[in-house]
């Protein structure tokens, strides 16, 4: 699981549950949550890149997070983040509407 958090580019995000899937732990949200809010705030595993479903930043530590987001470009508004804009991975019905839109 903290391999899947490291993978996260700057500037992208991930959820709970899409880190929680991609490490084979489907429906253990929650629980991912739970470990990654006790790791050390100066960790290299990205930590702050990983949100609630809805794009809100709802670790204790969301401060920092929210300083981290913003500088690797990640826009911040109210501590939230519009998932479909910095997501990662694309899902591939993401990756052909932005291919569809750029035709």
């Amino acid at each position: 699981m903290l391999f899947t958090v490291s993978q996260i580019p700057e500037g992208r995000v991930s959820s709970f549950g899409r880190i929680a899937a991609a490490a084979g732990l489907p429906r253990k949200a929650r629980w991912i949550g739970r470990i990654l809010s006790q790791l050390p705030a100066e960790t290299s595993i990205p930590w702050h890149r990983v949100l609630g479903h809805g794009g809100n930043i709802t670790c204790p530590r969301r401060d920092i997070a929210r300083t981290r987001l913003l500088d690797e470009g990640v826009v911040v508004e109210n501590f939230k983040v519009k998932m479909r804009s910095y997501v990662w991975p694309e899902s591939s019905d993401t990756r052909s509407q932005t291919k569809h839109r750029a035709e």
